[in-house]
């Protein structure tokens, strides 16, 4: 498995967004609409977050649309600092359109949360299972 791919089908929801101009997006990164188009989700962010399901380069592609997951379990691109378990919430990390387990030191920050963790994940992985969705 890879970033970017679809655990389960059932309850999955996909829908297509528009790139915001000049933009690049990878497959699996975890994206927000500004309001202007999709882009890679910083913490400056606060979602609701997708996955592309498909990487786009701004500047050699003509048509500017990406279908993203907006719901369901899937792959995604994590930052490579912690270690995280099933059943944790994963969110958006400094690194644009990757996730960490979420801080639950601070709590109060529930904005910045993509999902929960579907499977462990090594400190080290670079990608992590999750349940997208909407949270609080």
């Amino acid at each position: 498995m890879a970033a970017g791919d679809i655990l389960k089908e059932a309850g999955l929801i996909i829908e297509e967004f528009d790139v915001k101009a000049n933009e690049d997006i990878e497959k699996g990164e975890i994206v927000v609409n500004d309001g202007n188009g999709i882009l890679a989700a910083t913490t400056s962010h606060l979602g609701p977050y997708f996955m592309a399901l498909k990487a786009h380069t701004y500047a050699s592609e003509t048509t500017h649309k990406v279908r993203c997951v907006v719901a369901g379990y899937v792959e995604v691109q994590k930052k490579a600092n912690g270690a995280t378990k099933k059943g944790q919430y994963c969110e958006i990390s400094a690194t644009a359109g990757e996730v960490t387990v979420f801080d639950y030191t601070t709590p109060g920050l529930f904005s910045d949360i993509v999902g929960v963790c579907a499977s462990d994940a090594a400190a080290t992985d670079t990608t992590m299972k999750i349940l997208l969705g909407h949270w609080p």
